[in-house]
Parts: C-alpha cells; sequence; structure tokens
C-alpha cells in the first residue's frame, strides 16, 4: 500500500514539476503568413509558416484548418488544403502540438479567391491562306497573358470540311489531304485556366511537298521546330571528332543563391578588375514587395572608368522560361553603353529594379550583362524593401547559399571550332553536359569551390568548317527549353520561335551552311531552362 502512495506522489510531482518550475506550461504558439491576401482560382497559395515553442520545444504536428460551404476541412498540408478552392472569402486557421504534446491556440489570416484571368486569345491566322500538301504551316496568334505566367500546354482541333472529316486532336504542322481546313486552337496558363477559343481557315492544294531535308533546311525558317524529319534521338548521332576549344579570361559572376530569396540581404559581393560578366537569377520569396539593385563601388586611390555593355536583366516576371530567353536575345542583339567615372571608394548603382517596378512576391529577375573597369570594383547584389534607400545596405546581413550557384570564374567565352568536312552520317556536338565542362570557380563570400553547372551566363561561340552543305539543329537534351543564337554575327533569333522544346524527340532549325562557307553560331544557356543541349550536322548527302 506505501509503494503505491509512493508511485502515485512521484507521477503528481513529475506531473506538476513544469509547473513548479516555471509557473505555468508555456504553450507552443502558431504562426504563419500568406504570400498576399488575394489569390484567383488556381494560382498557388504561398504559405510561410514559422511556428515555435517559446520553451524551445521541437514542434511535432501541425493541423490547418479552412471552413468551406459550412463544412470544416483539416490537413496537416496548407497547400493540399487551399488546392483549388472556388471564389470567395475563407479564414485558413492553425495549431501547432509541440513534442510534450501541448497544443498551442488556433490562429487565423483571411485570404479572398476570385476569379481566374486565363490567357485571351486576341488573333490566330495564318502566313497565307494556302498551302501545300507537306508544307509547313506558319500560324500566327497574338495573346494577353494578364498574369505573366507561364504556358502549360495548347489544345489544336482541325478537320477537313471538303470531304467532311472527322475532328482531329494536335497541331496540324502541315497536312497531307487537299481541301479546305477548319482550325481551332485554345491555350492553358501554368494554373490550369484555359483561354476563349480561335478559328482560322486554310486551304490545301493540290502540289505535293516532300519534307525531306533539302525542304527543311532550304525552305524552313530558322527557329522553327522540327518533328517527324528523324524519328530518333537526336542523341544518336556520331560525336564530332575534329573539335577545338579555346577559354577567354575575364570575370564571370553569377548570382542565383538563393534561388528563391526569403528576406531582405547581400545575395553575393566580389571584386574584380578589367572584363566580365554578371548574371543574375533570383525570385521574391518574401512574402512582400521588394527591388533587387547591383551596386559597384571603386576600390582603387584614384578614379576609374566603369562600362556597362548589352544589358538584358528583365523582369519582375512570372513566365520563367521566357523571361530567360528573352533576356538572351536582347544581350545578343546588344544595347548601348552606359559609362561611369568612379571616385576612390565612390559606389553607383548601375541596376535597380525598382526604377521600373515592384518586385513582387513570386516573380523572378533575371539576365546578364558585360562591364569593363579600368580598376578594382566590388560588386554588391542585394534584395531590399521596395522603398528602402540604399544607404540601408550596409545594415543587411550575407543570405546562405542554398543548393544552387553562386560563385565567381575566371572565363567570360568559350570557342569552339568545329570541323565537320567530310562527315557522312549526323553529326553532334554537346555542350553543358561534361562536369569537366563546368566552370570551377570561388563563392567569394565562404570560400568554397563552385562548379556552374551548365555554364549559365557563358556565351559560347561554334566555328564550323565544312566542305558540302550542312543542316544545323538543335536538341535540348536536360528538359524545357526556350532560348536564342546568334547568326553569323548578325542575326539573332529564338529557339524555339514557337513553343517549348521539351522532347528528346523535337529539335529547332538553326540553319544551312552553304558549301566551304562555315558559320558561326553564338550560344548561351538562358536562366530558368536546363543543359545539355545538342547541336546536330547534318551533310546534304543525308537530307533526302
Amino acid at each position: 500500500m506505501n509503494k503505491i502512495k509512493t508511485i502515485t506522489i512521484v507521477l503528481i510531482i513529475s506531473m506538476l514539476f513544469p509547473l513548479l518550475l516555471y509557473g505555468e506550461i508555456q504553450k507552443p504558439v502558431a504562426q504563419f503568413a500568406l504570400g498576399k491576401t488575394t489569390y484567383q482560382e488556381g494560382e498557388p497559395i504561398e504559405v510561410i509558416e514559422s511556428s515555435y515553442s517559446p520553451s524551445g520545444l521541437k514542434i511535432v504536428k501541425k493541423e490547418w484548418k479552412i471552413i468551406i460551404d459550412g463544412k470544416q476541412k483539416t490537413s496537416s498540408n496548407a497547400k493540399s488544403l487551399m488546392n483549388n478552392i472556388k471564389q470567395g472569402e475563407y479564414t485558413l486557421y492553425l495549431r501547432v502540438k509541440d513534442v510534450n504534446g501541448v497544443w498551442s491556440d488556433f490562429i487565423g489570416k483571411k485570404v479572398k479567391i476570385t476569379a481566374p484571368r486565363p490567357f485571351i486569345l486576341k488573333t490566330f491566322t495564318t502566313e497565307k491562306s494556302t498551302y501545300a500538301i507537306g508544307e509547313k504551316i506558319q500560324f500566327i496568334y497574338e495573346y494577353d497573358n494578364p498574369n505573366d505566367i507561364n504556358l502549360k500546354s495548347q489544345r489544336w482541333r482541325y478537320r477537313n470540311l471538303t470531304t467532311n472529316g472527322y475532328l482531329t486532336s494536335g497541331k496540324p504542322n502541315y497536312l497531307k489531304k487537299p481541301g479546305k481546313y477548319e482550325i481551332t486552337l485554345e491555350m492553358q496558363d501554368e494554373w490550369g485556366h484555359w483561354s476563349n477559343k480561335k478559328t482560322c481557315y486554310i486551304t490545301i492544294g493540290q502540289e505535293e511537298i516532300v519534307r525531306n531535308g533539302y525542304y527543311l533546311f532550304n525552305k524552313g525558317r530558322q527557329g522553327d521546330l522540327i518533328e517527324g524529319y528523324i524519328d530518333k534521338d537526336y542523341n544518336t548521332f556520331d560525336e564530332a571528332l575534329k573539335v577545338e576549344v579555346q577559354d577567354i579570361p575575364g570575370t564571370l559572376i553569377m548570382s542565383n543563391s538563393p534561388e528563391s530569396v526569403p528576406s531582405s540581404g547581400i545575395l553575393y559581393r566580389d571584386t574584380s578588375s578589367g572584363k566580365g560578366i554578371m548574371t543574375v537569377h533570383h525570385k521574391n520569396a518574401t512574402g512582400l514587395p521588394k527591388k533587387l539593385v547591383i551596386l559597384a563601388t571603386s576600390k582603387e586611390t584614384t578614379d576609374l572608368t566603369l562600362t556597362i555593355s548589352n544589358e538584358a536583366i528583365l523582369g519582375p516576371h512570372s513566365n520563367i522560361l521566357k523571361t530567360g530567353q528573352s533576356s538572351v536575345n536582347q544581350y545578343f542583339k546588344g544595347k548601348a553603353n552606359k559609362d561611369y567615372v568612379l571616385k576612390p571608394g565612390e559606389t553607383v548603382c548601375v541596376y535597380d529594379s525598382g526604377a521600373k517596378k515592384a518586385w513582387e512576391n513570386g516573380e523572378i529577375i533575371s539576365g546578364l550583362f558585360d562591364f569593363n573597369s579600368t580598376g578594382k570594383v566590388t560588386w554588391t547584389v542585394v534584395i531590399m524593401d521596395e522603398k528602402s534607400d540604399l544607404s540601408n545596405v550596409s545594415k543587411l546581413q550575407v543570405l546562405p547559399r542554398d543548393n544552387h550557384v553562386r560563385g565567381t570564374f575566371n572565363i567570360i567565352e568559350r570557342k569552339y571550332v568545329v570541323d565537320v568536312s567530310g562527315i557522312k552520317d549526323p553529326t553532334k556536338l554537346v555542350v553543358g553536359r561534361e562536369k569537366e565542362e563546368w566552370l570551377e570557380g570561388v563563392d567569394a563570400l565562404t570560400g568554397e569551390t563552385i562548379r556552374n553547372q551548365g555554364n549559365y551566363g557563358l556565351p559560347i561561340t561554334i566555328e564550323v568548317k565544312n566542305t558540302e552543305d550542312i543542316g544545323v539543329i538543335l536538341n535540348a537534351r536536360g528538359g524545357a527549353y526556350l532560348g536564342a543564337v546568334k547568326w553569323n554575327k548578325t542575326k539573332v533569333f529564338n529557339v524555339p520561335d514557337e513553343e517549348i522544346l521539351s522532347s528528346k524527340k523535337l529539335a529547332a532549325l538553326i540553319g544551312k551552311i552553304p558549301q566551304g562557307e562555315g558559320a558561326e553560331i553564338v550560344y548561351t544557356l538562358p536562366n530558368g531552362s536546363s543543359a545539355p543541349v545538342l547541336f546536330g550536322f547534318i551533310p546534304s548527302s543525308l537530307w533526302k
């Protein structure tokens, strides 16, 4: 009996010990914020959760709650709970439990869901009204993208009105039977919403074009998608054997980590002298309007000159792939120089996104520019409050790196000389594939060795030598790709100029190199797209 009393007393004391020690049990605190207070139907809802225990105990469970049509729904995951809810005003609640089994109080945040704003197709037509059998149909369409987000898919349908044919799904890049055709197009955004439908009409005549290499490389338009010409993986092409590589020294500064930025702070900082390239790619994930600034500070004891050229930093935008493509296109086309004369210790702001508009949560800023200085310059890439003065930069802390790249590299151009003279089979040059190709540099903020996987920000010049007509294609090997190239020093075009390269059996037309003339192709991996990229060289003897 006494033993039972002793055990009971011990249990009571152990239960009361926290009360005796702290006066009362400290509940954990549920805490979260929403990226914004209003979202459209289907738009991903950003929840930033920061619950904690005042006693330092581990949070072991979360319970999210929302009431929809009078019914309570709960989940351990806020995003799944909020997925696909309809228009209306709601309150999202959260409570958390610590390792001792103590629950917090519920905390609630109001959120409003509004009607979606899908793409709006404004025009839809073709380059001409009549095409031959097998001829590439060039579609022309314009659309508004009110949310500035990615295109997820397109819904194409067509039928032969002359033969009263069946409705067929898929994009009719070319048609095999004569007649009058009705073609419809709808577009889906990345949030799953479909645009209005547009219709156009074309006539396919009796003339027939054989879709072989002679047609593609002589009549095709640079940047066109190529499909159905080679029904196999382009990676089966032979490796180019006669290849020379030369690296051009300089300073390549890359700021891409953290890619999704959680708070104001210093994104990257390092010092350079002479020629270089600055490339940046960041997403605002702070939940608040921000701005991105790039500062240059003289480290010399006398005046120095700093020149910024070919500036192509775009945004803020939500469409990552398209922003990357547009940035490369603009970079290759060039932009007027901006010259600065810096006194010793002077700092100038060479880029300020806030001069255009606020950098809203979820948007990216991405691109690159060239620079040249007559002395040492320290570069500082900063995210800060939209209205904050530049004098506050000194108060900001360096942000820790995530799994993306930031660093300084000592190469600013890579030149390939590819001799395809006398080749008998399709031949390839794959860039950005091997670890040995990736630039090795240093994260100046930590001293760690860094690899630039895919070589973002590095212009690559490919000089091609040939003795017969050569067709050149580009095939993306790493996933979704939207880019641009410069052809023979003058022409810049998007690759592809329609849709997205996303299948390893899809390619885009780069051009035709006439016998003995050679060509120069300039390429750089666009921010948001993936490496490696395959350049294919097809001799005219195989065009049939």
